[in-house]
């Protein structure tokens, strides 16, 4: 891993030492002892704390088997020249793989938990592709059934408690019409008898409605007041009402308890539906569900490409190279189909934030993210025949990590490579290529107080570095012998570090002042985004060579419907 010079090199001027250095064979030679040029900057046996620097200026960490050559400063075992890398076939392989469904279920606001609730009090939808929409629900196969429709272009949903709007507020009681009805239109015309009526389809039967009171007692009145048979009816907690934006008229509503959830699906003839809702615009259909019954899960369901066109242009820039924005795509979409049914507990199968992938729905959509999604439409990352978990992030710094180093799971796709393709990045696209920190034992011993270290100021530190030379294991004591052991991803977390790549020294100038220089910023599992930028910009690579490249052993398949 590069070092920033300028704190580096007045270190090295004041040592002189012999270490590996690769012949012309390009074998390492037998390290020699360390010499120090003043007779006090003695380093201990640990090499760890030295640092080489090459012919052409490049510094590394001597420790994390690097050694000098005529070029620079290379690391033993990997070519300094990213032009002699092994790089992967660009080519088609042949592949298929079987999808269950094309379709995806988006939490745009949702209940998770207290601390993960962006659920909504009333959520509004306008046309502005379209016009109109249709009322209904979507089945366990996930094909829409349509209920009935609305020439209206601006709707807004509200659960069926007494809710406030731009025009008054929605009460949760009515008058329900003694008969059933066979069909959407009968109740609706049955209901248009009244001025405030409308249709409602509860629990698999349709009905005609009147009214929307605030209590029971104020739809008794109107009841007698109109001379209306029938009962006073309010739904139960999964019931959700459709209103005329700005008003409280009820246009209509909807309740099946567990079995569905009201779906809206935008009309437009001879082109592609676009809906406003919250300032985005979206392909697709809406569904709304109570899974906490005062407030409305909002879902977006749509076809994966669609969802991958959403995703793309907020999760990478679309002005970046063809190639990478392609090998993004792929990520996207492999790793959508992968968590299908992950939040299914709550009404959907990804979030819209960066609890799964960022998705924004067609806002943000560039010509070059369109064309990279259909370019790739229907392929996906593969191992073995399934889908891969593909795992994405912005750089690594110098080296990707196993799964199981950083999360939990071993993936045999997801292994650690030195990654030398960001280095040609500059670091004004780049801002996190490389980066220093300096923490006094005191900060430190702060900053890990959150996870249940309970010590002194820290003095000393051990990392442990993987293959890839990013750090895996960190035991941080303080001069008691408290201590503490830091795995996996908290080896960035704890310390408030942008990735797992990065050296960490005790100064010289003072006891208790820890050093860390590093670069990268994220989790450094799977495909780094500034490495697929390199890869396409500066070495001309095709998206399945990036994808190859950062995911070993993968296909690059085709999808067919199961």
């Amino acid at each position: 891993m590069k070092q920033t010079k300028n704190n580096i090199l007045p270190l090295i001027l004041s040592i002189i030492f012999s270490v590996s250095v690769i012949g012309a064979g390009g074998v390492a030679a037998a390290a020699g002892q360390i010499y120090v040029n003043d007779g006090q900057n003695v380093l201990g046996s640990d090499i760890n704390s030295a640092y080489a620097i090459g012919g052409n200026g490049d510094i590394s960490v001597v420790g994390g088997a690097y050694a000098i050559t005529g070029s620079g400063v290379q690391q033993i075992g990997q070519s300094s020249n990213s032009d002699t890398v092994n790089i992967p076939d660009g080519g088609e392989d042949g592949t298929t793989v079987r999808v269950g469904v094309n379709t995806i279920r988006v939490g745009l606001y949702y209940y998770y938990s207290s601390s993960r609730n962006t659920a909504l009090s009333t959520a509004s939808l306008e046309n502005k592709v379209g016009s109109g929409y249709q009322f209904g629900y979507y089945d366990s196969s996930r094909v829409f059934r349509v209920l009935g429709s609305t020439p209206e272009t601006r709707l807004t949903m509200v659960p069926n408690i007494n809710t406030a709007v731009l025009g008054g507020t929605v009460g949760c009681y009515h008058i329900r019409l003694p008969q059933p009805y066979g069909d959407f239109e009968a109740a609706k015309f049955a209901a248009s008898q009244y001025a405030d009526g409308f249709p409602a389809y509860i629990n698999g039967t349709y009905y005609a409605m009147v009214g929307n009171y605030q209590s029971q007692s104020a739809a008794n009145s109107a009841r007698a007041s109109l001379g209306i048979g029938g009962e006073i009816f309010t739904g139960s907690s999964r019931c959700v009402a459709v209103t005329r934006t700005g008003t409280t008229k009820i246009l209509f509503e909807f309740e099946c308890g567990t079995n569905a959830n009201l779906a809206i699906h935008p009309l437009a003839n001879n082109t592609k539906a676009e809906t406003w809702f919250k300032g985005e615009t979206y392909y697709g259909d809406f569904e709304y569900l109570r899974y906490v019954s005062d407030k409305l899960t909002v879902v977006n369901i749509l076809n994966i490409e669609d969802y991958v066109k959403g995703v793309l242009p907020v999760e990478m820039s679309p002005s970046w190279p063809i190639e990478a924005v392609k090998a993004q795509a792929l990520c996207a979409r492999s790793y959508a189909a992968m968590n299908i049914g992950s939040y299914s507990k709550y009404g959907f199968d990804l979030t819209a934030d960066t609890y799964s992938q960022v998705y924004k729905g067609t806002s943000r959509a560039t010509a070059n993210s369109d064309l990279a999604v259909d370019a790739t439409q229907g392929e996906y990352v593969t191992y073995n025949g399934s889908i891969c978990n593909t795992f994405f992030f912005s750089s690594d710094g110098g080296g990707t990590e196993n799964s199981e180093n950083i999360f939990t799971a071993v993936l045999p796709y997801c292994r650690g490579v030195i990654d030398p393709w960001e280095a040609d990045v500059p670091e004004d696209i780049n801002s996190r290529k490389s980066w220093h920190y300096e923490f006094t034992g005191a900060q430190l011993a702060s900053k890990l107080s959150s996870y249940g270290y309970s010590g002194g100021d820290i003095v000393y530190a051990q990392p442990t570095y993987s293959d890839t030379n990013n750090v895996i294991r960190l035991v941080l004591s303080d001069a008691s012998g408290n201590s503490i052991t830091l795995t996996k991803i908290n080896c960035a977390n704890a310390l408030g570090l942008p990735s797992v790549h990065y050296t960490m020294q005790q100064s010289a100038g003072g006891p208790g002042l820890f050093v860390i220089d590093g670069g990268g910023w994220g989790h450094n599992v799977g495909m780094s985004q500034f490495g697929a930028y390199s890869m396409a910009k500066y070495h001309g690579l095709n998206y399945r060579q990036i994808i190859r490249y950062y995911f070993t052993g993968a296909n690059i398949s085709k999808s067919v419907m199961a």
